[in-house]
């Protein structure tokens, strides 16, 4: 069980419920101890935060590398936790670490395997200390197999998971390297998801768990999603694609993205284009397989047909006969969408903008920030009083 008492307002490490939401804090009471740095322990400890946890974020005297970085990440991956300077290669920071462990219900750790345990807070040295303590490591390939301690960032991961034997564009084949950080993040939900599992587990048998989450693992898992059956795909192939399911550029330099798959959605597409476009008409279009087969063509006529007027327009015109179709937004664009805004979910707290929890629980958002990400070390006295 938590050590925290939830409803004791004397409590230092109380988690108060969350005002306005029906998800109340399901996690509070639960004290996690995070080593982790970067993104994937970190998001996966603010998913445990935003649910109510109580998240001590331990960190070198230097700080989190990603306190440094120009894009933003330690904001969008440390909300509603607190933070501990530990120089774990130090006595006196060793020993600071072993008693916090002897409280928390969950340990979290994102260093190669092996080094943990050089360090002296590897898993049997926590679990002799707090018995029943889920005990959580996220690396790259895992704690064991030829790869286990060699280096790597998302892009490795994903090259090693088969994710990147998929094209994303009918018109563009072979490896494409995504935007997001899909290892990091595939990765931080799994072990989000197996923590909550292993802390019922615990609730029901009392004991505890070493969850060994890799992202190539990961990524893989995902990857295998999309390959189903068909073992062997080659960069060239496209069974997974389709030539009107893409990003098409429009008049005004944005592009669009068309979901055009099911025959219903062809069809409105027809009605919407075949006045200014009669070819869309052609017979070898008519069947999902024929446009397939005349992939190619089909692919460059709508190009040139949707580089007749806006991104705005022609999302206007394509809706209006129930076209899957929306413009490509930027992400500041995205978060205030009137959508957006009617889902709740992009909060700000003093000053700072936040992406919450995107779930929304009974009609309202699952959970709000109750403290923006902490200046390091700032939370020092609480946890140590």
């Amino acid at each position: 069980m938590p050590h925290a008492d939830p409803s004791d307002p004397r409590d230092p490490h109380r988690t108060p419920d969350t005002p306005g939401t029906s998800g109340a804090n399901p996690l509070a009471g639960v004290r996690v101890l995070d080593l982790s740095q970067t993104l994937p322990g970190p998001f996966c400890t603010q998913v445990l935060a935003d649910l109510g946890a109580d998240v001590l974020k331990v960190e070198p005297p230097t700080g989190d590398m990603t306190r440094h970085s120009p894009t933003g990440i330690f904001h969008t991956a440390n909300r509603n936790k607190r933070s501990l300077v530990i120089d774990l290669k130090q006595p006196e920071g060793l020993a600071t670490c072993l008693r916090l462990a002897e409280g928390c219900d969950v340990f979290v750790e994102g260093f190669r395997p092996g080094v943990v345990d050089r360090l002296g807070v590897g898993y049997e040295a926590v679990a002799r200390l707090r018995p029943g303590v889920v005990y959580c490591s996220i690396s790259g390939y895992g704690q064991q197999g030829p790869l286990a301690k060699a280096p790597g960032h998302d892009l490795n991961y994903l090259a090693a998971s088969g994710a990147l034997a998929f094209s994303g564009s009918w018109r563009r084949l072979g490896p494409q390297r995504p935007g997001l950080p899909v290892a990091d993040l595939s990765a931080s939900l799994y072990a989000a998801v197996s923590i909550v599992a292993a802390l019922r587990r615990r609730d029901l048998t009392g004991q505890g768990a070493h969850l060994d989450i890799a992202l190539a693992d990961c990524a893989t898992a995902w990857a295998a999603v999309r390959g189903g059956l068909n073992q062997g795909l080659r960069d060239e192939d496209r069974m997974h694609l389709f030539p009107t399911n893409d990003l098409f550029r429009c008049a005004d330099g944005r592009r669009i993205a068309l979901g055009v798959v099911e025959e219903h959605f062809w069809r409105g597409l027809c009605k919407a284009a075949s006045a200014d476009e009669p070819r869309l008409n052609d017979p070898r279009f008519a069947t999902e397989p024929g446009r397939r087969e005349h992939g190619d063509e089909l692919s460059a006529l709508l190009g040139e047909l949707f580089l007749r007027d806006t991104a705005e327009s022609w999302v206007r015109r394509l809706g209006a006969h129930d076209v899957p179709v929306q413009r490509v937004l930027p992400l500041g664009e995205a978060m205030a969408t009137p959508q957006a805004v009617s889902r709740g979910l992009v909060q700000t707290h003093q000053g700072q903008r936040h992406m919450t929890h995107p779930v929304v629980w009974d009609g309202r958002p699952a959970t709000h920030v109750r403290h923006n990400p902490p200046a390091l070390g700032a939370d020092a006295p609480t946890w140590l009083a």
